[in-house]
């Protein structure tokens, strides 16, 4: 028996072609949400280990606190700087990076200085509040906000 191309609905294969698309579609979708959440853990795993290698080489007067007394002014360090806003501006925006900043503050991660240089910045990303669109921030992105002042006070 063969199949004869001419005697297919051609509605029908329409529909199985959609079905299809649909289904390749979703199953990418959730495949690259995989990946997404694997890379995302890899880079956090790669910061602590960095967080952890910058711990154990300093020196011991180096990790008292405030470990961020100020900003450091080298061209490498606003390049930090920025990655680091980005990051809190991306994932708690405006008003949750405020937040985040004073609590760093008051734990002893960062000095007055450099906490109001800090919200100065922030401020100036200010855009139109849109706070449904950002999350609370989880210990892992304190975390990694504690790797970025390590970073900065590094270059001081």
């Amino acid at each position: 028996m063969t199949l004869n191309p001419r005697e297919y609905d051609a509605e029908e294969l329409r529909s199985a072609a959609r079905k299809s698309d649909d289904e390749n579609i979703r199953e990418l979708k959730e495949r690259l949400a995989e990946h997404e959440q694997t890379a995302d853990e890899a880079v956090r795993s790669g910061q602590l280990k960095q967080l952890l290698f910058m711990h154990s080489s300093a020196d011991e007067e180096r990790l008292q606190r405030p470990y961020l007394e100020s900003m450091p002014g080298k061209y490498a360090a606003e390049i930090t700087l920025f990655e680091w806003l980005d990051f809190l501006l991306e994932r708690g925006g405006v008003k949750r990076s405020l937040e985040a900043i004073e609590y760093y503050e008051n734990i002893g991660w960062v000095g007055d200085e450099a906490a109001e240089k800090l919200r100065n910045h922030v401020r100036g990303f200010a855009g139109p509040a849109d706070e449904e669109s950002h999350s609370d921030f989880e210990m892992a992105d304190h975390v990694l906000s504690l790797v970025f002042i390590a970073r900065l006070a590094s270059m001081e």
